[in-house]
């Protein structure tokens, strides 16, 4: 596989994140400074552009081309899955060094979604007293 291919998915995978932390996070949710916010969605970025990168992309080179039996695909698409999951999961939020910067991003952007859903909580709820059900 060619390197710069997944190198520039990684990148772009960071740098999508990095993006959408500076335009749709503002300071209502944020509990510390901006740049801990920014720097932990492109660590957050990177680490999910490179698993998408260096193994998503390959794997599925591999499948395209024939050279990688179904079921050797099956166990590795498996392992992949875990890997995700284990991401979303917050396992990069216990690393020591990275971890704050990562967990204040996923803090930041949880409040975002709460905040979110709640106006459409807002939307769909009926201004009208509730209908007696007897």
């Amino acid at each position: 596989m060619n390197f710069k291919v997944e190198a520039m998915v990684a990148a772009a995978v960071m740098i999508i994140f990095f993006i959408q932390s500076l335009m749709t996070l503002k300071e209502r949710h944020r509990d510390v400074a901006a740049w801990h916010v920014h720097v932990g969605a492109a660590i957050y970025g990177l680490i999910f552009g490179s698993v998408i990168g260096f193994v998503i992309v390959p794997m599925r080179a591999l499948l395209m081309d024939g050279s990688l039996p179904p079921q050797y695909a099956a166990y590795s698409g498996f392992g992949v899955l875990g890997v995700m999951l284990a991401l979303r999961s917050g396992f990069i939020a216990r690393l020591p060094f990275i971890g704050p910067q990562v967990r204040s991003y996923r803090r930041a952007s949880l409040r975002r979604v709460i905040e979110r859903s709640n106006k459409q909580l807002d939307q769909l709820s009926s201004k009208k007293a509730p209908i007696n059900q007897e």
